[in-house]
């Protein structure tokens, strides 16, 4: 067990008494406070601490879906990358050493949220600020006129039992006695994120002597942060994969050789999940179903859903089934299916109890053939598959990829034609697809499942286009004016003969969503190439240390970005061409592509036994 778990639950006074202390440390950022108003407050701090962290330290999970866990009974602390450096995430003040404004990223369920939540905890018993965690997505149930950091924080501590006069507030914030924990910019709505992205960055800049730690999924939208120094949240390695397992209670002959498994062999083969506490936890639950993982990670999730479904009891020696909604594996499968492909082209991540319920008989008119309540399903999803977690009001699907797996899988039921209109519609109306950070999951699930299917519907009309432009202009400057604004310059680290080397790495704005989607699925997809590129030829180098030179930048650890424009005022034409050039590979990509599909592999012959042949 942890050592601050066993100090916390051996005596819970333990967990008070710091934050008593705590109020002689932060009272320095209340020194307006005259000695009453003083004590008044050292008693709603602590109030509002003991509020929080009650609610805060216990958490469920998959494993521990009825009652909830002490997040210190099973958490394992993950490293960040930062720069060049692997930093244990153990002492939050080593984290808020490295800058007051942090940008933490990572995929999901990699445990960004538990991060947040173990800062909490740790700036609470340590700390010399008041912590504050607000998750955005609750933003999503607000009109953008409405929303606001600055109540957001302040209802946060009055609802909690720290109620400051407005004055006292100011005041607060001004001497920086905050750390305020930003969860989830990923989970805002579209149509939020710009509103709320204001909001953070108007006052990060206005209170900027507190301390900002904001967490998401890689994204794009990170373009204009530029004040935010980026941090990289780390996979497990396989010890901590294995530290992790050990703290899970469950049975003990499962967990055994499930972890000797793991530690010979499964580590190796499915990194990816393995690295994923909540993945990891999902391989264990259907490692004790079929004693066995697949090959193919589409296949996990069928595996996983089908464990799930059939109720798998990890404390006893039998499996429990009980599908309120009587229905069966496969329709269930596919009213699940039904819901997570409407929410998720709805951008739809998460559901009060009414939007929820609007899904599921959205799924009832679709399948009159079906019977079965919206509450009877509501509760299978909940209670007995464990596809969605109830958080308070809300549910949230246990891990996004579920919902982006299904969402894939049901688009594959579709037909042709609607394929080809729902997704052409998508890759003109999605920005992200084009940033390399954020390979859309959907659409690599999409090409798993049905990869020719992909490319000659959805990826070749658009590629025709792309040749067309490149017939028309050849690879110039107009041409990628045409596709993109222009690009950006970061510089990044990468680890190259046993030691963490900086780069610079270059990559473009789209101009045109679809056509830059088109462009960077194909390649993604065929080729495992990308729209980014990192600069180590000499005259590369040389070309952008002109570009730096002209805006005057010493400081190139910050990302920047390049209108063609502006570079072209800087460096000629040809020179830009040639740190270009890698992008002109990336057409003839997509052109092999569309040549190799443009040609209808059945010939006249209409003989069944010689169509089958070509087939």
């Amino acid at each position: 067990m942890d050592p601050l778990a066993t100090v916390l639950l051996s005596n819970p006074e333990l967990i008070i008494q710091p934050a008593k202390l705590g109020w002689n440390t932060v009272k320095k950022f209340f020194d307006d406070c005259d000695a009453k108003d003083s004590i008044h407050y050292g008693d709603a701090y602590f109030d509002y601490l003991e509020n929080t962290v009650h609610s805060i330290s216990q958490i469920k999970t998959l494993i521990y879906r009825h009652v909830p866990k002490f997040l210190y009974l099973f958490y394992e602390y993950p490293n960040i990358q930062y720069k060049d450096q692997a930093i244990s995430t153990f002492n939050a003040q080593d984290i808020l050493d490295l800058n007051n404004k942090l940008l933490v990223t990572g995929i999901g369920g990699i445990g960004k949220s538990l991060l947040l939540k173990h800062f909490f905890l740790n700036i609470a018993q340590y700390g010399c600020y008041i912590p504050v965690l607000i998750e955005l997505r609750k933003f999503n149930q607000m009109d953008s006129k409405e929303i606001s950091l600055y109540d957001a924080i302040y209802q946060n501590l009055s609802n909690n039992g720290f109620k400051l006069e407005d004055k006292y507030y100011k005041y607060s914030l001004e001497a920086g006695g905050y750390v305020i924990l930003l969860d989830g910019f990923d989970e805002v709505n579209r149509d939020k994120a710009q509103k709320v992205f204001d909001q953070i960055q108007n006052f990060s800049q206005r209170y900027n002597k507190n301390h900002f730690i904001v967490s998401s999924r890689p994204s794009d939208r990170f373009v204009g942060w530029n004040d935010f120094h980026g941090i990289t949240l780390c996979n497990l390695t396989k010890t901590q994969a294995l530290n992790l397992i050990q703290k899970i209670d469950f049975d003990e002959a499962i967990k055994k050789p499930f972890s000797d498994a793991l530690d010979s062999k499964l580590f190796d083969t499915y990194e990816s999940f393995a690295s994923n506490p909540l993945l990891l936890t999902i391989m264990l639950l259907t490692f004790s179903n079929h004693a066995a993982l697949p090959d193919n990670p589409n296949d996990f999730y069928e595996q996983a859903f089908s464990t799930l479904f059939n109720g798998h009891d990890a404390t006893k020696d039998y499996f429990v089934r009980d599908i309120r909604s009587h229905l069966s594996y496969e329709n269930f499968k596919t009213i699940f299916a039904y819901i997570c492909f409407k929410s998720f082209f709805k951008d739809d991540f998460e559901f009060s109890d009414v939007s929820l319920r609007h899904y599921i008989e959205l799924a009832k008119i679709k399948y009159p053939g079906l019977s079965f309540t919206a509450e009877e399903f509501q509760e299978d999803l909940t209670l007995s598959v464990c596809m969605l977690i109830k958080d308070g009001l809300t549910y949230h699907f246990i891990h996004r990829s579920f919902q982006e797996y299904f969402a894939a899988w049901y688009t594959c039921k579709l037909t042709d034609h609607e394929q080809i209109k729902l997704l052409t519609a998508y890759l003109s109306e999605t920005a992200h697809l084009s940033n390399i950070n954020s390979t859309d999951k959907y659409f690599e699930i999409l090409f798993d499942l049905q990869p020719d299917k992909v490319n000659k519907i959805l990826l070749c009309p658009g590629i025709k286009k792309l040749k067309a432009l490149y017939q028309n202009e050849g690879f110039s400057i107009h041409l990628l004016s045409s596709l993109f604004y222009g690009f950006f310059l970061e510089k990044i680290y990468l680890y190259r003969n046993n030691t963490w080397l900086p780069f610079r790495v270059l990559s473009f704005c789209s101009l045109d969503r679809y056509l830059c989607n088109i462009l960077n699925l194909t390649c993604n997809f065929n080729y495992g190439s990308c729209l980014l590129y990192v600069i180590d030829d000499p005259e590369e180098i040389e070309c952008i240390h002109k570009l730096f030179k002209a805006k005057n930048s010493s400081n190139h650890s910050n990302q920047s970005l390049w209108s063609f424009k502006e570079a072209l005022s800087i460096v000629s034409s040809d020179e830009l061409l040639n740190c270009l050039d890698w992008c002109d590979s990336r057409f003839q990509q997509c052109f092999e592509i569309y040549d190799r599909y443009n040609q209808d592999p059945i010939s006249n012959k209409n003989t069944v036994s010689s169509i089958i042949d070509e087939l």
